[in-house]
């Protein structure tokens, strides 16, 4: 057997190179001294490798050999740098609290924008814990309610237990319930937040006016904030809007086991008045993207994170929203790490405005 190797990248070092290629069909991986067989000038020439079935087996045989060529290095390889502890962030949240009860009943709407067109007519803002399946609505809530009693056959609405959606082995149920909650989570931030349905990410709108907004949170053991909406203006002109900032996030929600994940990608999202998309939203994305590294990136998800375990939660002001909740995943402890002046952020060469929404 053979394999085309472009060298362009590995050949100018010294690290030995080891390649192994796995056979899937024949349950078999064999294994090739790279730099020893590139040495003869007939297979550099060919930038070929070829296997031999039974010398390059990659068995536990082969221990000793490979062993041997890790060993074989010369001045200037490039080693491993000293191991030490270091605490991973997951950017999951544990999806602590799940709906209990799922209603279904019968419905004339031929499609999603007939159900909440008739819906709107209805009731302006109908709770969005509802979709569409099979001429049938699925919800959270009782549909046997306002809007929903109108665009639906309430008497022949049936109940069910939502666990035997939450840890089906349908996957047609599965998605369902995913749908369901990602209907949820919007309607849970819907005060703070809109929904992006173009890059679906939600994102926080900024105060009436529209004013700048400022969202407070405790990170690390320590009181902490960041601007999550923001306006900017043209250079040179003070006064004349040029776009507006948004911290947003994407997300997914993930089961692992019998238990329910969100997964979260902080982002940004741009807007011309706070509403409508900017045109070179994606501009300046990138620009952002290039100047944050992984502090910034990590910071934006502890204020999500205390942003969402905050929604679920019961206090003074009122009771949490009753069909999600969520809790802290633990860090992860991993036996190495990189030293962290190699992953020193860049915020520190943005501007000041920049460095004011970074927080």
């Amino acid at each position: 057997r053979q394999m085309c190797i472009r060298d362009r990248y590995w050949s100018f070092g010294t690290m030995p190179m080891i390649l192994i290629v796995v056979d899937v069909e024949h349950d078999k991986a064999y294994w090739k001294d790279l730099r020893t067989w590139f040495a003869e000038d007939e297979n550099r020439a060919g930038k070929k490798v070829h296997f031999d079935k039974n010398a390059d087996l990659f068995t536990a045989d082969a221990a000793l050999s490979i062993r041997l060529v890790s060993e074989n290095g010369r001045p200037g390889t490039y080693y491993s740098a000293p191991r030490k502890p270091e605490y991973l962030t997951p950017n999951l949240l544990h999806v602590s609290r799940l709906p209990e009860t799922l209603y279904w009943a019968p419905s004339d709407a031929k499609s999603v924008k007939q159900l909440w067109f008739q819906a709107r007519e209805l009731d302006p803002y109908p709770n969005r814990e509802v979709i569409l399946r099979e001429n049938a609505l699925l919800s959270l809530r009782n549909l046997d309610a306002h809007p929903w009693r109108e665009v639906c056959d309430a008497g022949a609405m049936e109940e069910f237990d939502a666990e035997e959606w939450s840890q089906t082995d349908d996957p047609d149920r599965e998605r369902n319930f995913v749908q369901l909650l990602n209907q949820a989570l919007q309607e849970m931030v819907a005060r703070d937040l809109r929904f992006d349905p173009k890059h679906r990410t939600l994102f926080f709108k900024p105060h009436k006016g529209p004013k700048k907004r400022r969202f407070g949170y405790r990170a690390e053991q320590k009181q902490s904030g960041r601007w999550v909406a923001s306006p900017y203006y043209k250079k040179g002109k003070q006064n004349e809007l040029a776009y507006w900032r948004h911290s947003a996030f994407s997300w997914q929600f993930l089961r692992i086991g019998r238990d329910w994940f969100l997964q979260i990608t902080p982002t940004y999202h741009y807007t011309r008045d706070g509403a409508v998309p900017d045109k070179f939203a994606a501009e300046h994305l990138a620009g952002i993207k290039r100047k944050e590294w992984n502090d910034a990136v990590r910071g934006q998800f502890v204020m999500w994170r205390e942003y969402l375990c905050g929604k679920g939660k019961t206090d003074l002001f009122g009771d949490g929203y009753p069909f999600l909740g969520f809790s802290p995943v633990d860090k992860l402890q991993a036996s190495f790490g990189i030293n962290d002046a190699f992953w020193k952020s860049s915020e520190g060469r943005i501007g000041n405005g920049e460095a004011d929404l970074l927080g």
